[in-house]
């Protein structure tokens, strides 16, 4: 079967390619690529757009150096945390959301197995070492040994929970709810709140006579008495919402609330004051012992200590949330935290890129990326040959003062530079894709028409040229049906080429910020790197756009070295 000449043509260029195995690996590497950029939603783990958040059982270590993370605790919020015993080797216990329990023995972790998947709020130690966890649904955990039991109050979230005796523990949480607990009989008892207004108890602490104090919503702060099981209202200088209260055996004592609250006392029998904070953010636990030493932790990773005369703001490597202290001997553990976003985390199993400046995925940005470069690299090369094939073969085939103005302006064309015109196309019309591939086709179909039209002037003079005028051609059938077909393997090569120069053309003007703002392009990566001021240390940042547009610059490159073979006559005579 014979083809049409037409079709001889158009078929040259991929038989050609197929010899060149530098062509044939473009050729491979370049359908990846459009494969990625067709599948980018499926190839995606994530949304490029969403910020991602993860919930992360953190740790901060105090060090001379400041506080630093140590070991994760797991893919949940850490609560509260209380110690039993005097040395390094007693036990403490850590809880957190959807049931979580650590036990720390002498430095070392295990996870326990409390028999719920309920969120743990608060835990505390009795004189004999029973631990009294408290929780949400009105859950309550008693550990003694290996032994857990569980008891059930009315359907409330609780927030704290403290012992009073032996045997006998207090608990507290929302609706102004306060359950007297009596551990053997597992018997819990209403008492009575003298506000009643619904109010969220958040904290209950021993006092040093013996007395419980509760602090809560609005500055709340409620007075019982075991003896007696009375309760009173108790003022301590403040109407913000409190959320922990640490009491020492000496009485001194701690109040941390919303907005850097801090109410000290400094003896079981001294007043209370509110001192200055060096930040404003809401802390959530506090410690305090007998010899002045004081610590509260807070929102976003603040840690605050007391030298004795003011709160100074202590160094710490992360913007965690810190919800509890944990004090054992000369050990300073602050935990947290709720969801925080994954800034600037390096390649993960999770995220493959690792994530820039605002927690997006990186690697689902690349794969979306290259949906822009493909886009406006065969656009903007179809436009580019489009125009100035027309205009070289216009220019070559009629001549005269018609070639005089088209080259003319092609010339003029060429003193324009290609940035600042793009620059004032973007500050002319609003920023937008299509101003891009305007600002690609615009400038380079000029080298174009020169080839074209250099083509044009040779064939032009032909004996098939002549042949069809003789019998009558017009001037459009010669010149796209006789002569186009002569200059397409030129047009071929030419195409190939500006698909490489348009893509680099793009990524320069969203690296320059002069992109399509709503879209993902791998100049935008690279310019969104820039402006954050991490593109010096975040190298998953950089490197996978810049791999990604040199890779695909090259399989063009590639290519369109086989097609050179086509349009140049010398080299097709040495193959």
């Amino acid at each position: 079967m014979t083809l049409p000449p037409f079709l001889r043509a158009a078929l040259a260029p991929l038989r050609l390619m197929m010899r060149d195995r530098l062509a044939v690996a473009g050729l491979c590497v370049l359908s990846l690529i459009i494969a990625m950029a067709l599948f980018a939603p499926l190839l995606s783990p994530h949304d490029p757009r969403h910020i991602n958040e993860v919930e992360d059982g953190s740790v901060l270590v105090q060090t001379p150096e400041g506080w630093v993370l140590g070991e994760s605790l797991g893919a949940v919020a850490l609560n509260d945390a209380a110690h039993y015993g005097t040395d390094i080797g007693a036990q403490s216990l850590i809880v957190g959301r959807e049931g979580t329990i650590w036990a720390r023995e002498s430095g070392h972790w295990a996870r326990l197995d409390g028999g719920t998947v309920a969120d743990l709020n608060a835990v505390d130690f009795s004189p004999e070492g029973t631990a009294l966890i408290a929780g949400a649904d009105g859950l309550i955990l008693l550990r003694d040994g290996d032994k857990w039991t569980e008891i059930k109050a009315e359907n409330a979230d609780l927030h704290g929970a403290a012992w009073l005796s032996a045997g006998d523990a207090l608990i507290v949480g929302d609706n102004e709810d306060i359950w007297r607990l009596d551990a053997e009989t597992a018997l819990i008892t209403r008492i009575n709140s003298p506000v009643g207004r619904g109010f969220s108890l958040r904290s209950v602490a021993l006092d040093a006579d013996g007395t419980a104090l509760i602090v809560g919503e609005r500055g709340l702060a409620i007075r019982f008495d075991p003896q007696s099981g009375s309760t009173a209202l108790e003022r301590l200088g403040s109407s913000r919402d409190l959320n922990h209260i640490h009491i020492a055996q000496g009485g001194t004592a701690l109040v941390t609330g919303e907005r850097g609250t801090l109410l000290r006392r400094a003896s079981a029998d001294a007043t209370w004051v509110t001192d200055p904070a060096p930040d404003t953010r809401a802390l959530r636990a506090g410690y305090i012992d007998d010899t002045g030493t004081a610590i509260a932790v807070g929102r976003n990773g603040i840690i605050m200590e007391w030298d004795g005369a003011e709160w100074l703001l202590s160094p710490t490597e992360s913007e965690r949330h810190l919800r509890a202290l944990l004090v054992v001997g000369e050990d300073r553990l602050a935990l947290g935290s709720d969801r925080f976003v994954t800034r600037l985390a390096p390649p993960s199993r999770e995220h493959w890129f690792g994530t820039d400046h605002l927690g997006r995925d990186l690697f689902s940005q690349n794969m979306h990326g290259s949906q822009i470069a493909l886009l406006v690299g065969f656009l903007g090369a179809a436009l580019v040959v489009l125009i100035g094939t027309n205009v070289g073969l216009v220019a070559g085939y009629f001549r005269g003062r018609t070639e005089t103005i088209l080259m003319r302006t092609v010339d003029i064309m060429y003193g324009i530079p290609f940035e600042p015109f793009a620059l004032i196309l973007v500050l002319l019309f609003q920023p937008s894709l299509m101003i891009v591939i305007l600002a690609v086709s615009l400038l380079t179909w000029r080298t174009v028409a020169r080839l074209i039209r250099s083509q044009v002037l040779t064939l032009r003079e032909r004996p098939f040229v002549k042949a069809a005028r003789v019998a009558g051609a017009s001037d459009l059938r010669i010149m796209y049906l006789h002569i186009f077909p002569n200059v397409l393997p030129l047009v071929f090569l030419e195409l190939a080429i500006i698909v490489g120069v348009s893509i680099i053309a793009e990524a320069t003007l969203s690296f320059l910020g002069l992109g399509p703002p709503q879209s993902i392009s791998w100049g935008g990566i690279l310019h969104d790197a820039r402006l954050s001021g991490a593109w010096r240390t975040a190298w998953w940042w950089n490197l996978p756009p810049g791999i990604l547009i040199m890779t695909t610059v090259l399989s063009v490159f590639f290519i369109s070295r086989s097609l050179e073979v086509v349009a140049n006559p010398r080299l097709r005579a040495r193959e």
